[in-house]
């Protein structure tokens, strides 16, 4: 048996955060990609970063599953603390492995490029994670890989393989993967921007399905329209820092970011 999907409540029960990110500050060389970002993400809600291409959306999304790892600031996931700092010579200090493992399995992303498994089938794409990463049985993965590829409308696909499907059929794979692992904190980086425009509407659709039922997400995207409809938090990101944050339509009222989303708005 599978577990069962959260509550169907797009309102948060709760107004304490899954995410919070204090002062998170990151480079590329010479580059400060990330100046002093901080953001609180609350249990239950949908959270969508837009900003143009080079603001560091991609970047903060990465660093809270530490893809990117942070030069500077702290941040809080699902009950894990971790704080980025650095030893009298400068050099910045290793992470906790296991606290490490424990915070990926409790966060996942799901990419723009779908990242699947070219030599797995859909199922064996769904079932890798749980069973390497949280050590589940492959009856229990199955299971769970079974549930959540029904949940996003793949359930007659789970025997073919990634080179067979369309890129919106890929992609709902890939958030099938993201599910299966049960996470606290989901993620995804421009989910439709490789997608073909008639293809767009179907991954929507899932993620739409996904905020209705009160799963707690952090978006980057560049769907306008979506992120007003979806999200009870917007976040404008401006050359590294937040520029404007609150609901959709403060955001979206906001002079300092009204320019950008002019033209989709």
């Amino acid at each position: 048996m599978t577990s069962s999907p959260p509550p169907s409540s797009h309102s948060p029960t709760t107004t304490a955060p899954a995410v919070k990110a204090d002062h998170l500050i990151k480079h590329f060389g010479d580059l400060e990609v990330l100046k002093g970002v901080s953001l609180e993400v609350p249990e239950g809600t949908v959270t969508s970063i837009i900003g143009a291409s080079g603001s560091g959306k991609s970047t903060l999304l990465r660093c809270m599953n530490l893809l990117e790892r942070p030069d500077q600031g702290e941040l809080a996931i699902a009950d894990e603390t971790i704080r980025f700092t650095r030893n009298p010579q400068g050099d910045i200090i290793d992470l906790d492995r296991r606290q490490l493992q424990r915070l990926r399995a409790k966060v996942t992303m799901v990419f723009q490029q779908f990242n699947l498994w070219p030599h797995l089938s859909v199922l064996g794409n769904v079932i890798e994670a749980p069973m390497r990463v949280k050590g589940l049985s492959r009856k229990r993965a199955t299971a769970l890989g079974e549930h959540y590829l029904e949940r996003v409308g793949m359930a007659d696909r789970r025997d073919a393989y990634p080179g067979f499907l369309s890129g919106g059929q890929q992609q709902r794979v890939a958030i099938a993967r993201a599910l299966a692992m049960e996470p606290r904190l989901l993620l995804f980086d421009e989910p439709t921007s490789a997608l073909d425009p008639e293809r767009v509407n179907e991954v929507l659709g899932v993620i739409r399905g996904l905020a209705d039922e009160g799963r707690t997400m952090l978006l980057v995207t560049h769907e306008m329209h979506f992120a007003r409809e979806v999200s009870d938090q917007l976040v404008y990101l401006d050359q590294g820092r937040i520029a404007a944050s609150g609901t959709p339509e403060d955001v979206f009222d906001d002079p300092r970011c009204r320019q950008f989303m002019a033209p989709a708005a």
